[in-house]
């Protein structure tokens, strides 16, 4: 119960209290009041109606006694007057039934009204002739007793009320400060570190709330250190300081990933070679040179990242840029390349390279099939036709890599509009599974496929294309839709992981039709879904992933960010977002068992995310001894062939 409830009920209580101690001395001293009054009535009235009466009971005229008793009777608030006559030993009596109009009956059984009987004795000189009784009537004590109870409840019922509501207005006015403290704890136990701009005056509420607001700044400014200390060891180990790109152990480390999944496409990797570099350094100094790696580095970053937010790019050595995107054709890579060399030609112009010859690109098209030492010959050899054919030319080697190549773009649209309209995606689940107990399973990453002239394609082989053909949140919608009905139709009993592509939830059409899907679900079905998104497409679209977000954790679904680690990023999208776990790169799952800079490397970034109460979960888990590495650091869950590979659903 709140506290604002509890004020509230103790004011009704202490109200309570005082209008029963009121009320029962109001009734008792009006009670009697009436008893008195009542009392001295009746004893007038009997003394009164003694006299009147005297001669005629002398003469023995009781026809005139029985008027004097009933004008009497009849003149007040009587249930009966009686005489008694001594010489006949009779009674003259008048009475009548006391009826209490108006009054509640429970009142009246609850109330024990003594009614008093008044006597006067009857004389003539000093015989005494008879006497005199009257006894009142209860229905007037009833009634004045009951108005004045029903007048005072009344008078407290709206005193009570009015003083509840411009109570409740002063408590809620007083309170405001106390629901901006439960706010900001609430926002800091989310490491959202808010401050309270308005500083109440009440002494004690004043010192919490600075007390607060010191506690916030000192625990940013301690998220804010992890963060730089983990982006800075990041950039140490990874980071090339001339171009500010990857660095070859960067390369290698996230190649050695990507190599390893399962599900690859289509991809186009790219050498890039400066021209001169040697002669620069030598005839000019190494600032022109360091200049000249900068610049073109600059325009690589560029462009790719119009092209693509998953692409991976590194400085190999002095001259050598190496560049892979994934999910990409021979033709856009061809297009990308032959884009890139006309734009470093303009470093000629600015009179940045030593001469016109600026460099050579060699790269080529690969799928899963190719071997990462393959590629990469591949690659070289391109770069190497490319310097033999001339100055600043390029070469894009087409490995027409079986039958995935031989479907062409227009033909995979096809195929894709057909698997959306029949909703016919096959479908995978991998469990990550909770490393302190492996035999728990946190939740189950759904993975699509089509099927073709009898073969299955992986996501991997068309997810580019479909992102190229806006297909991409119709695919989800199918997708979020069939795991529904898995859950719906009790085949689920741990939770269903989708991954939304960027594309997606950068749609408005497609963030409206998941907030009303997902109202309109049952909360068991809601609490068996999460949705995931890439850390690339996150931080790409923060504002979209924001809104996303927001819809899920309104209707209290998971969400995780995947991939969190395969670029340089800063992590101060994390405090924005606060996702309920992230899935660090594969990369990240060979340092653990790695060297030991790298595995404390793994260790500052557990820590961070831990310090958000973010969840981290290692994926690409491939043996037992990183299995038993990353049990070393605070990782909760894992995910790769270690533990399970994918089912079919």
């Amino acid at each position: 119960m709140t506290l604002f409830r509890q004020l509230m009920l103790t004011i009704v209580a202490i109200f309570s209290v005082m209008l029963a101690v009121v009320m029962g001395i109001n009734f008792n001293t009006t009670k009697g009041y009436l008893i008195g009054q009542l009392e001295s009535t009746t004893q007038d009235t009997a003394t009164s109606l003694s006299m009147s009466v005297s001669d005629f009971m002398a003469l023995e005229d009781y026809a005139s006694v029985k008027s004097s008793m009933h004008a009497v009777f009849d003149s007040g608030y009587f249930s009966e007057v009686k005489i008694h006559v001594y010489a006949t030993e009779k009674d003259l009596v008048r009475q009548n039934e006391t009826k209490i109009e108006g009054v509640p009956s429970w009142f009246i059984h609850l109330i024990d009204f003594k009614v008093p009987v008044a006597k006067a004795v009857i004389s003539s000189g000093w015989n005494e002739l008879g006497q005199v009784y009257v006894t009142g009537s209860a229905g007037y004590g009833y009634q004045q007793l009951w108005l004045a109870s029903r007048h005072i409840l009344l008078s407290f019922f709206i005193i009570g009320s009015v003083t509840l509501v411009l109570g409740s207005i002063a408590l809620r006015y007083l309170f405001q400060p106390l629901a901006e403290l439960e706010k900001q704890a609430e926002a800091i136990q989310q490491r959202r570190f808010m401050k309270m701009k308005k500083v109440p005056k009440t002494r004690e509420l004043r010192s919490v709330v600075l007390s607060m607001n010191r506690m916030a700044e000192k625990l940013e400014k301690e998220f804010a250190a992890e963060v730089e200390t983990a982006q800075w060891l990041q950039a140490k180990a990874f980071k090339d300081p001339v171009s500010g790109l990857g660095n070859r152990h960067f390369f290698e480390s996230k190649m050695k990933s990507h190599f390893s999944e399962p599900e690859r496409g289509i991809d186009g990797l790219a050498l890039i070679g400066l021209a001169d570099l040697g002669k620069l350094n030598n005839e000019r100094g190494y600032e022109s040179a360091d200049m000249f790696i900068q610049a073109a580095a600059d325009i690589i970053e560029k462009k790719v990242s119009t092209i693509s937010s998953f692409a991976l790019l590194a400085r190999l050595s002095g001259a050598d840029f190496v560049l892979l995107i994934p999910n990409f054709d021979h033709d856009q890579l061809k297009q990308l390349v032959e884009a890139l060399m006309t734009e470093l030609l303009e470093l000629n112009q600015s009179d940045i390279s030593y001469s016109s010859y600026v460099g050579n690109i060699g790269a080529v098209t690969i799928d899963a099939q190719v071997s990462k030492g393959s590629a990469m010959a591949q690659a070289d050899a391109a770069l190497r036709e490319a310097k033999r054919e001339g100055k600043n030319l390029v070469t894009v080697y087409d490995l027409n890599t079986k039958k995935a190549l031989s479907i062409n773009r227009s033909e995979w649209k096809r195929i894709l509009e057909n698997t959306i309209a029949n909703k016919a995606f096959s479908l995978k689940k991998q469990a990550v599974y909770e490393l302190a107990d492996q035999d728990k399973v946190l939740h189950e990453e759904v993975f699509m496929g089509v099927n073709h002239d009898g073969k299955e394609f992986h996501a991997g082989f068309f997810i580019g294309l479909a992102e190229q053909y806006h297909l991409t949140s119709k695919i989800d919608q199918v997708i979020i839709n069939k795991a529904v009905e898995v859950i719906t139709s009790k085949k689920a009993t741990t939770p269903l992981t989708i991954n939304l592509s960027g594309s997606s939830y950068h749609d408005e059409a497609f963030i409206t039709w998941l907030d009303k899907t997902l109202s309109n679900l049952d909360e068991a079905v809601r609490a068996l879904l999460v949705f995931e998104i890439s850390e690339q497409s996150a931080i790409a679209d923060e504002e979209g992933a924001l809104v996303l977000a927001k819809i899920l954790k309104n209707r209290a679904i998971v969400f995780g960010i995947d991939n969190v680690g395969k670029q340089f990023s800063a992590f101060q999208y994390l405090k924005v977002l606060m996702p309920d776990y992230v899935k660090v790169d594969s990369s990240y799952t060979r340092m653990a068992a790695g060297k030991e800079s790298e595995s404390f490397f793994l260790h500052s970034l557990c820590k961070m995310f831990n310090s958000l109460n973010i969840e981290v979960i290692a994926t690409g888990i491939e043996n037992e001894k990183q299995l038993r590495a990353l049990q070393r650091f605070d990782v909760l869950g894992g995910q790769g062939y270690a533990l399970g590979r994918a089912e079919p659903m």
